[in-house]
């Protein structure tokens, strides 16, 4: 297991998404929609709580800040390259599956 996960580690697709991460990170734009819309999404999820309507305002609004974060050409290759990487964890975690499965 533990060759498993330092071959995570080391691969390409893990160290690319660590990298656009970082860069991710950096833009301060980003950060601060990233930001918003989280704190949007906790006032939306407490006013339907709470039966207030307003949240579906609110939902409009974070609705359309997560559009302009997937125009964002960075946003978008962020996000690619985390498929790729969930990709890699799903195919290993098939694979562990499978030999657990097989060892029973």
């Amino acid at each position: 297991m533990q060759e498993l996960f330092q071959a995570i580690q080391e691969s390409k697709e893990y160290q690319s998404y660590l990298n656009i991460g970082r860069v991710i990170e950096q833009d301060d734009e980003i950060v601060s929609l990233v930001n918003e819309i989280k704190k949007l999404q906790q006032k939306s999820v407490e006013l339907e709580y709470h039966h207030d309507e307003k949240y579906k305002e609110i939902d409009k609004e974070i609705e359309s800040k997560v559009q302009d974060l997937n125009n964002r050409p960075i946003y978008q290759e962020y996000l690619r390259r985390m498929d790729e990487f969930n990709d890699i964890i799903a195919e290993s975690s098939n694979q562990i599956e499978k030999y657990v499965n097989s060892k029973i």
